[in-house]
């Protein structure tokens, strides 16, 4: 049972964030939004405060404070301004959050405490011109020179580029690996061989300045790979995961000041004699609205109450929260500038300001639609997993026949397109030697080289035996739907960048109906 009350400690640093706001934040919002100047006198008086340390322990100059207590305060900053509001979660969630989640205890004591005081400023660098949505399509390179790495390549739209001190960013140390290649590294402001590109001029959140991020040459020392050689991918999502829940806390300060400021003057404006809260078509959408904001709410809360618990996998509630306030940001602030008339159109009201901030949430950190695809996952089962299954490739026929040694009799041989007839029959041999079953693609089928009753996939049957061979299977999805409950899937394919080993336990790359010789040889 989760309690969504706010606690007196809770709503006395509400009040104190909320009163520095308008105090030091609210008079250079006109010339941050005009000049796009990054907000860093105001950056680092949070710092002082305690604001950019909110949930790490106090024993790294943080404030030990919940991720509940942390998204409260996020969305108090971003009631007044939005560009504060990123520029605070990216610090919190994107750049300290995985230091001190999978750095090592010295990486941790070299970084933790200069970022959680605010004396300097973190950023994170994953996109790049061809890796948005798809974050693993990196380019950027590190190679090992053994007392350092060498940084090649460019990250784009960088949040803080040039203002911020320490980067996470992630590069490809093994390109054959796809996402099981990437490694995070630590990167620290003036190495050399690093450097900045212009800023991006922007429809909003112009306080939050972008620009690139240039590595030429860049000598990074081995320490400062973070966590362990291949495991970046797993660091930049769940970094995200973490990043997701400011996002939402960001969108909501947005459409929660947006709906506040329409509620004031809907109450005092009139029109046709009577006020504009009198009139139900307006009335009603405010109804529709504060119930969306509540919902959306909620969603937050739940995320980071799971985060506070401790549970390892978020995705799925991170990616429903940010969705959810995201949207009804767009929603509220459209509203609230034609509720306002000519006068929400104008500059003199911070209207137009929100509405321009809102669009934003809605893309960075992964988009309306990644979100969607994330949550539908966990609907159907296709999971948000960060870490996909690693595949060990085999090196010969000997490594093969030791997996099959136990499988008892509960085998299926399945063989795809990559096949001959005379490969089938040296299916239909092995099933002799080894017990279990003949499979087959639906390519297979219809190219006549197995009988249909053989199909397995969506467009045939589903199988679940202890071991699984796909000989010359490409992989296609209506295929693995039919055999993803097999307990150990062992992919023979001669490309080894088919699909199929992805979805493996044990690869064997090279030619199928060679390697089923050198099997049926020596079983």
């Amino acid at each position: 049972m989760m309690n969504f009350d706010y606690t007196e400690e809770q709503l006395a640093l509400k009040a104190r964030i909320r009163e520095f706001c308008e105090k030091e934040i609210r008079p250079e919002l006109r010339q941050m939004d005009d000049t796009q100047t990054y907000p860093i006198r105001t950056m680092k008086m949070l710092g002082e405060m305690g604001f950019l340390g909110m949930p790490f322990p106090k024993e790294y100059e943080g404030m030990g404070l919940d991720y509940q207590t942390y998204v409260m305060l996020v969305e108090e900053i971003s009631k007044v301004s939005a560009s504060h509001g990123v520029a605070v979660q990216t610090h919190h969630a994107l750049a300290t959050w995985p230091i001190f989640t999978y750095g090592t205890e010295e990486q941790k004591r070299k970084y933790v405490p200069d970022l959680a005081s605010g004396r300097k400023i973190g950023a994170f660098g994953l996109t790049e011109p061809n890796a948005g949505t798809d974050a693993a399509m990196q380019q950027t390179i590190a190679e090992d020179k053994g007392d350092h790495w060498l940084l090649n390549g460019s990250k784009m739209f960088i949040s803080g580029a040039g203002v911020a001190d320490i980067y996470v960013v992630m590069a490809m140390t093994d390109k054959s690996k796809g996402n099981h290649g990437i490694s995070a590294f630590i990167v620290e402001k003036g190495m050399p061989g690093f450097s900045f590109g212009t800023n991006e001029n922007k429809l909003g959140i112009r306080g939050s300045t972008v620009a690139e991020l240039l590595f030429s040459n860049c000598k990074v020392p081995k320490e400062n790979l973070l966590y362990e050689e291949g495991k970046g991918f797993k660091v930049a999502m769940t970094a995200l995961d973490v990043g997701r829940l400011g996002i939402a806390a960001q969108a909501l300060g947005i459409a929660q000041e947006a709906f506040d400021m329409t509620v004031r003057y809907m109450k005092h404006r009139e029109q046709f004699g009577k006020p504009l809260s009198s009139l139900q078509a307006l009335s009603f959408a405010m109804a529709e609205l504060e119930t969306k904001i509540e919902g959306a709410r909620f969603l937050l809360y739940r995320a980071a109450a799971h985060l506070d618990q401790g549970k390892n996998d978020i995705a799925v509630t991170a990616a429903k929260a940010k969705l959810a306030c995201s949207t009804v940001a767009m929603e509220t602030t459209i509203k609230a500038v034609q509720f306002h008339g000519g006068y929400g159109y104008m500059k003199d009201l911070p209207l137009e300001r929100y509405m321009r901030d809102a669009k934003i949430t809605e893309i960075y950190e992964g988009t309306s639609e990644v979100m969607k695809m994330v949550i539908s996952g966990g609907i159907f089962g296709r999971g948000a997993k960060h870490e996909e299954k690693q595949v060990q490739m085999l090196n010969s026929a000997e490594e093969l026949k030791a997996l099959l040694a136990d499988c008892g009799g509960d085998i299926c041989w399945s063989g795809g397109r990559g096949l001959t007839k005379s490969g089938f029959e040296k299916l239909r041999q092995l099933t002799e030697k080894t017990g279990g079953e003949v499979g087959a693609s639906r390519g297979a089928v219809r190219a006549g080289l197995a009988e249909e009753a053989c199909q397995i996939g969506l467009t045939g049957r589903t199988v679940s035996p202890k071991v699984y061979v796909a000989v010359g299977i490409s992989g296609m999805t209506q295929h693995l739907a039919g055999m993803k409950e097999s307990g150990t899937v062992i992919a023979i394919n001669r490309n080894p960048q088919a699909p199929i080993f992805a979805a493996a336990d044990y690869g064997f790359a090279g030619d199928a109906e060679e390697i089923l010789d050198r099997l049926l040889a020596i079983l």
